[in-house]
């Protein structure tokens, strides 16, 4: 609509132009004639013109017809529906549960059955006891002068020391011990275990990143010799000179220090499943068990099947108890297997890097008990010691008595035979 406007009033506007134009022509001839004659002429244009106005006015916009809507039918109405009625929606059984996947809750044991033996006490007060763990000197030297191994109701043994040694750590709880070494200082491996057993850890020394962890992270009682007794005289003892071995501490000392430091406590966690006889579901049997531990430290188990126990041999020898005189022996060998990690933490003067060990969680396991081997899966948390589950999930029973846990890399390669 503007650009028909703009033209509209544009032509008469010419046109004045125009007419002014001719007028000022007229007015300056002369000759009447010629003036008669321009006249004619004028008049003519001036027709032309008004034509040419006429022809170049813009026609008006046609007004748009309205569509027209046709009128709507009228509307029947609709016949009456009978409502039919809804049956009730069935409520859904309860769904049926998934299959545990946490470890099964052991068989509770007597009140006066150890929980790490499955073996009696004369004495049911022991067993409310905290666990104590005591890290023991396992390289060479060591193994010489140990004290106290027989005793212990259960003993790991695990890689330290940028994978290049063994250390040994013995829980003692249902009997005491007068002599237990050479102690020696503690590992990463050691905050796990005792956390898990709600323990009190004994040792020599660390690393300042496991002093710091032990002294204001765990929450679980920590005996330091360097710190706690630093004479070696009221709650530890020296025999010789030579560090490597000359440290030992008693269950007596432990629990005397545990007393004057205000952290004695009621204790309980689970325990183990015990068993006299075997289950059935067992993989073969193994008369030798073969752990290549690096560094000179590997292992040999001979079952005795006159006596239904294990001989231990290490570094090729049979590995002696001082305190008994007797070779070392147990009722169970558990081959547990887990992921091992080496840290930034420096363990000794050497820049010897430590080792992590995933003792929470699951993994593989080889259990060797009258002559038989089991295979399954461990499962453990920060707050119960490992279940050992067979096929179908089903726990594989320990025999009543000691139990050694030997804790190797996933890559390792046990033979048994």
């Amino acid at each position: 609509m503007q650009g028909a406007q703009r033209n509209l009033c544009a032509k008469p506007a010419c046109i004045c132009v125009l007419f002014f134009r001719v007028v000022k022509l007229f007015s300056e001839i002369k000759n009447m004639a010629s003036k008669r004659a321009f006249l004619y002429t004028f008049l003519t244009m001036i027709v032309v013109a008004l034509a040419l106005a006429g022809c170049g006015r813009s026609e008006p916009e046609p007004t748009p017809t309205p569509t027209k809507t046709p009128a709507a039918a009228p509307q029947q109405a609709a016949p009456a529906v009978t409502p039919t009625p809804v049956p009730p929606t069935p409520t859904p059984a309860p769904p049926t549960p998934a299959p545990q996947t946490n470890p099964p809750t052991a068989t509770p044991q007597p009140a006066n059955v150890a929980p790490y033996t499955g073996l009696p006490v004369d004495d049911p007060a022991r067993l409310t006891q905290r666990p104590i763990f005591v890290c023991i000197n396992n390289d060479a030297v060591g193994r010489s002068a140990h004290y106290g191994l027989s005793a212990a109701d259960l003993v790991y043994e695990y890689i330290v020391d940028g994978f290049t040694v063994t250390r040994i750590s013995a829980l003692y709880q249902s009997h005491d011990a007068e002599r237990i070494g050479p102690v020696r200082s503690a590992r990463m491996p050691n905050i796990w275990m005792t956390y898990m057993y709600d323990g009190v850890l004994a040792c020599s020394g660390g690393s300042d990143e496991i002093r710091y962890l032990l002294k204001n992270e765990v929450g679980f009682p920590y005996l330091d010799a360097d710190i706690d007794d630093p004479s070696n005289n009221v709650y530890f003892f020296s025999i010789g000179s030579d560090y490597r071995t000359r440290l030992q501490v008693s269950t007596e000392g432990v629990r005397r220090w545990l007393a004057a430091t205000g952290q004695v406590k009621e204790w309980q966690r689970p325990g183990f499943a015990f068993s006299p006889e075997p289950a059935p579901f067992d993989a073969g049997t193994a008369a030798t068990i073969q752990i290549p531990y690096p560094g000179g430290n590997s292992v040999e188990w001979r079952y005795d099947p006159e006596r239904n126990i294990y001989l231990r041999f290490q570094g090729g020898v049979p590995h002696m108890d001082n305190a008994t005189g007797a070779q070392i022996t147990a009722d169970n060998v558990i081959v547990m297997f887990a992921n091992h990690a080496l840290t930034d933490i420096v363990e000794d003067s050497l820049g010897t890097k430590g080792v992590d060990i995933e003792l929470y969680g699951f993994g593989d396991f080889r259990i060797f008990r009258d002559g038989r081997v089991y295979e399954g899966t461990w499962r453990a948390n920060d707050q119960s010691p490992p279940r050992w589950l067979g096929p179908g999930e089903q726990i594989v029973p320990l025999k009543p008595g000691q139990s050694w846990i030997q804790v190797v890399r996933n890559t390792d390669q046990i033979t048994y035979q």
